[in-house]
């Protein structure tokens, strides 16, 4: 084949177009070393429907927030992800969202749930009654608060910040709700069957202190001291021991097994000193206190808000590492101890200055037999304890489902604006150079054309003309 002599302009045409692949070429490795520079875009918002939000599998926004992440390689990866939430996500949600700012990865939240902080709580009265007090504590609003369990509405009131009940049975769950705010705990009950061993003098005080906790549900086995080598029995009292008895109640200063209460007490048992019992030198070892000297009854005193201190009292100084319970205001400037609790191995030993609480049931007010009663109610509560309830979910630092806006906002953070989130950031002023710059890198394939297409008219010039 001859050569056909280029005429000038067809050379020309030929070297222009190398020159622009070579140039394309030192572009493309050039943008290949400069690092990315910010890029001057709003930002990009997810969304879900509430239905996705509500998935207690959390499907949809793993998807989502995964195929967020790894959208790019390398330094491109996202530091920030950006999500509108028109609901509470469900527990499982909000703790994969706290995963990714776990990972370093900010999530800024635009609040579209019409929620309110609301928190709920269910605690077991400590006893054989089985009631449940309930405490809901959310923002004040003009929407009804809804209490309901398993087997429908409980109450509904006017939402105030704090409200509470008392329940004598639940069906689990236990759902408080405002408008689209609810909580839920699972008060799951133990059971309670453990019995308590009374042991007292006979008189008056042992009298009403039985006839109170049995009223109040408790089951008691009493033993009283009637003489030396005699007593009295109420139902049936067997050996001191954990796996029957719950508490054991001394009342007088009677004479007792004080290694068999003490070795019950660092097996996980509870025992009330009440009273002249405060004043048994064998159970010195193990009592919270020590009873110096009576204090006497204010005349009067039953008949009005502060009936205890019409009642005759011990003095009491609170053993180093006690906890003071309850105070009696006293004529001498300062709170006089009346309760004082101490854990003495697993167990508690509880003490009660009071000498005749009777007087408080049968002299006081036409309240007095429920006060007393639940004084000693509160009592044996405070010393035998009750499991806590049990829950399903998995135990940890976070409110989780009991308060579920606190725990999105603990896990994720505060939500932010829509202005302050899809705001286009400052932008610096670029050279043409860049500019032009940020064009190729935006658009790689238009570099790869502009090269590919120079190569090959140049290739396509010279085999017209019969050169290689």
């Amino acid at each position: 084949m001859t050569t056909t002599k280029p005429n000038r302009p067809r050379s020309m045409l030929e070297r222009a177009l190398r020159t622009v692949a070579w140039l394309g070429l030192a572009t493309a490795m050039y943008l290949a070393s400069r690092p990315a520079g910010p890029r001057d875009r709003r930002a990009s918002v997810l969304r879900w429907s509430a239905s996705d939000l509500a998935d207690s599998s959390a499907t949809v926004l793993t998807t989502a927030l995964v195929r967020e992440i790894i959208s790019a390689s390398g330094d491109t990866q996202p530091r920030r992800v950006n999500v509108e939430l028109t609901a509470v996500p469900s527990q499982r949600a909000r703790a994969m969202l706290g995963a990714v700012v776990g990972a370093d990865v900010s999530v800024n939240w635009i609040d579209r749930t019409q929620a309110s902080g609301l928190a709920l709580s269910a605690t077991a009265v400590a006893g054989p009654s089985g009631a449940v007090d309930v405490r809901v504590v959310g923002a004040p609003s003009s929407l009804l608060l809804v209490l309901r369990d398993a087997g429908g509405t409980l109450d509904s009131i006017p939402n105030t910040r704090v409200a509470a009940w008392r329940l004598a049975s639940v069906s689990p769950p236990l759902r408080a709700a405002i408008g689209a705010s609810e909580a839920r705990v699972p008060t799951r009950l133990p059971a309670f069957t453990r019995r308590v061993m009374l042991m007292a003098q006979p008189g008056w005080e042992s009298k009403f202190v039985t006839a109170a906790l049995e009223e109040a549900g408790w089951h008691i086995d009493g033993r009283y001291r009637v003489s030396p080598r005699a007593a009295v029995t109420l139902g049936a009292p067997g050996r001191v021991d954990t796996a029957r008895y719950a508490v054991v109640v001394l009342l007088d200063s009677v004479a007792v097994d004080a290694v068999a209460i003490r070795r019950f007490v660092q097996q996980g048992g509870g025992v009330v000193l009440g009273g002249d019992a405060l004043r048994i030198p064998a159970l010195a070892a193990i009592s919270p206190v020590r009873a110096t000297m009576v204090r006497g009854a204010v005349a009067g005193a039953l008949l009005t808000d502060t009936p205890q201190r019409g009642l005759e009292a011990w003095e009491l100084v609170a053993n180093r590492g006690a906890f003071v319970v309850r105070s009696d205001d006293s004529d001498h400037g300062h709170a006089e101890p009346a309760l004082v609790a101490q854990r003495i191995g697993a167990g508690r030993v509880v003490a009660s200055a009071y000498r005749n609480s009777w007087r408080w049931r049968m002299e006081g007010t036409d309240d007095g037999a429920a006060e007393h009663r639940a004084w000693w109610g509160s009592v044996l509560a405070l010393a035998a304890g009750v499991p806590a309830m049990a829950d399903d979910a998995v135990v940890d630092a976070y409110p989780g489902n009991a308060a579920p806006y606190a725990d999105l906002v603990a896990r994720v953070g505060l939500p932010v604006s829509v202005d302050g989130m899809t705001a286009a950031p400052a932008a610096r002023a670029l050279s043409a150079f860049d500019q032009l710059m940020d064009r190729l890198r935006a658009a790689p394939g238009l570099l790869f054309m502009v090269i590919a297409m120079a190569l090959l008219g140049e290739w396509a010039s010279r085999r017209l003309r019969g050169n290689r």
